[in-house]
């Protein structure tokens, strides 16, 4: 019969051989390496011990984090959502800001070049017309 090992976490998300741990997980014999669990048997935040195969490996406690953690995720993959939605409809909004005050400043600028045109205009037939 296939034993497991059992990982007990007195401080759930510490970080231990490369995994964030919950209170108490489970994995197959052969997935951590001697040395592995010699760390985590050094560490006093973590228990191990072997369990049998077919013995209850989920505790209330570990279902209920699964389900915050996988809660969690699709929280944050939503806020992630949400906030590239945002930024994009910001982004197109001050586009159309910057291409209407580039329209607007164009347009002041044509008007006063019209205006310095017929007032050069002006005075260059009132200065034709001093001279005869």
């Amino acid at each position: 019969m296939s034993k497991k090992i059992q990982i007990i976490c007195t401080t759930p998300g510490m970080r231990r051989n490369g995994v964030s741990h919950p209170p108490s997980a489970f994995y197959d014999e052969g997935h951590w390496t001697a040395e592995q669990l010699a760390a985590f048997r050094a560490d006093p935040a973590f228990t191990v011990r072997e369990v049998a195969e077919g013995e209850n490996v989920q505790t209330e406690d570990d279902f209920q984090l699964r389900v915050n953690n996988a809660v969690q995720v699709l929280v944050e993959q939503k806020i992630a959502e949400l906030q590239a939605a945002f930024d994009q409809a910001v982004a197109e909004k001050a586009k159309e800001k910057i291409e209407k005050l580039q329209a607007d400043h164009d347009k002041a600028v044509a008007d006063l070049n019209a205006k310095l045109d017929a007032a050069t205009k002006a005075a260059g037939d009132q200065g034709a017309k001093a001279k005869k």
